[in-house]
């Protein structure tokens, strides 16, 4: 019945020279729209038939070409709202119209607030704003076409309901500081994947030619179904004969400094990959016991994690920090003890990283984990063949996730990557400066701001040794700046942790990159 009275709504339209259309993921409920400046609008209809917007009291027609597809301009606005956009028979409501930055790079600006809440907890506490907005672009990718549109999404408002815990942090922080600064609606579209590498993100006529030949082999006959056959079996084959081993029956418990790696490797210096077992007992005084934070800093590579033989957390990689909730009831007065399930699967031995927190929070206070520790060897294995990311590799990500955002109207970009080129760092100043022009052209505004944010510190990047390929990433993200118009680099290089790829005060981030915004534009 529903079926035929839509049937006989659409037909209607059509008659009255209207039709149903379809709009791109990009336009939902509460987006925001770029102030002032004319406003594409596209989308999908029955071909040759009228497409109708209403806005702001004022109507835009346009009429679908023989294949269905539309495109109309609303009239430059400056800032406001809430609006209704209506498109034939589609309404869309609470839309404002401010400022809107596309932001892209890999885990640094992917990573969400919520694996930053060791550092920004106090800054998110109760904080909610209607006039900052967000779109998350699924992770997409494709090696033959330019995609017409994303994968199903719509935009988040940050209010009571979306405590934007998974919003990108840096998406979260600069808009926050805009929005505040500038008095606009904020919107930010983040069209990021972790471990991605600029050439992801470039459109293939620019590519050179060993990531074209890269390319080509990956669109042979078979190819990508091969390797999607090996990605899936990968991990499951790999469990699978570990369990098939029979148990390690001759392990004994030993007193070990997790943080040394004597224990993960074997008397021939070589890395033990498969399970390893640790646990820590402890005493609670009394009055201690119930909920609790168990704080586990960061493991390598896969744990999961047991409080008094109670399940209470697990992470399959080792870039999240552990902080675990305790539920009520698990803990108590006197003798417990922590005991955790370690794989270490591959490249590096199976670790602690140090100089992160190792501790029992409650609310009468902590209990120190970082010593006390016993180990028993597991089930040895190989160390797994690594996945093939797809989604890595040449044209992928542009394809699947920027080249359906291209008719938007944007004010700016932000760029947070570098980290994946390390490797071919001295190609990395040419290749960012073609982005640059490329993302221009794409978003046909060639003087579109572009802001980089610098790598932050790691490791050994006080060396000024350019060999060093993360140092020279930094240089080359500095002399970009230097040489493109409208480009701009955000400091970040004093912001990093020595141990953590991923560090987590991106609200200084973001502060900083929202001021160089706001400077760019006086």
């Amino acid at each position: 019945m529903k079926k035929s009275i839509l049937a006989a709504f659409l037909t209607l339209l059509v008659s009255c020279g209207q039709s149903h259309v379809t709009l791109p993921q990009v336009f939902s409920d509460h987006m925001v729209l770029q102030r002032g400046r004319a406003v594409p609008v596209w989308g999908k209809a029955e071909p040759r038939s009228k497409v109708t917007l209403l806005w702001q009291g004022e109507t835009v027609t346009v009429r679908a070409n023989s294949k269905g597809d539309w495109k109309a301009q609303l009239p430059a606005s400056p800032a406001g709202g809430p609006y209704t956009l209506t498109v034939n028979d589609v309404t869309l409501q609470d839309i404002m119209v401010g400022d809107v930055f596309l932001c892209s790079g890999q885990s640094n600006m992917e990573l969400p607030v919520e694996r930053c809440l060791d550092a920004v907890s106090e800054e998110i506490k109760d904080y909610s704003n209607l006039n900052l907005r967000y779109l998350f672009v699924p992770t997409a990718y494709d090696f033959f076409a330019p995609q017409e549109d994303l994968p199903e999404c719509s935009w988040e408002v940050l209010d009571s309901e979306s405590t934007g815990l998974s919003w990108s942090a840096i998406c979260y922080f600069t808009g926050k500081y805009l929005q505040e600064d500038t008095g606009v609606a904020i919107g930010m579209v983040n069209a990021s994947v972790g471990g991605s590498p600029i050439e992801s993100w470039l459109r293939e006529d620019v590519l050179g030619d060993y990531a074209l030949s890269e390319l080509n082999h990956l669109r042979e006959p078979g190819v990508l179904d091969s390797i999607n056959v090996f990605n899936a079996n990968l991990y499951s084959d790999w469990q699978n004969a570990h369990n098939a081993l029979p148990a390690n029956t001759g392990a004994k418990w030993k007193k070990i400094d997790i943080f040394s790696k004597s224990w993960a490797v074997d008397e021939k210096g070589e890395n033990i990959y498969g399970s390893h077992f640790l646990r820590r007992s402890f005493n609670l005084p009394k009055g201690w016991a119930g909920p609790a934070i168990l704080h586990l800093g960061a493991m390598i590579d896969a744990d999961s994690t047991f409080v008094n033989g109670q399940y209470v957390g697990n992470t399959t990689y080792m870039y999240p920090p552990r902080n675990y909730n305790v539920p009520d009831g698990i803990l108590k007065e006197g003798l417990n003890t922590v005991d955790i399930h370690l794989y270490a699967c591959g490249g590096n031995p199976a670790g602690f990283v140090p100089d992160k927190q190792y501790s029992l929070e409650t609310p009468s206070g902590k209990v120190s984990l970082l010593t006390g520790w016993e180990h028993k060897a597991g089930k040895r294995m190989p160390a797994r063949p690594s996945e093939v990311f797809l989604r890595w590799k040449p044209v992928s990500l542009y394809n699947g996730m920027e080249a359906p955002l291209r008719d938007y109207a944007f004010c700016g970009f932000i760029w947070y990557q570098g980290e994946s080129n390390c490797h071919n760092a001295a190609d990395y100043g040419s290749l960012l400066e073609t982005l640059v022009k490329t993302r221009r052209e794409e978003l046909a505004t060639p003087d579109l701001p572009f802001y980089i944010i610098e790598l932050a510190a790691f490791e050994h990047s006080e060396l000024t040794d350019n060999d060093w390929g993360w140092n020279r990433v930094q240089k080359e993200q500095r002399r970009t700046a230097e040489r493109m118009d409208g480009v701009y680099l955000v400091p970040n290089a004093d912001l990093g942790e020595w141990n953590d790829i991923h560090p987590q005060d991106k609200a200084t981030v973001g502060r900083r990159t929202a001021n160089v915004i706001l400077e760019s534009k006086q």
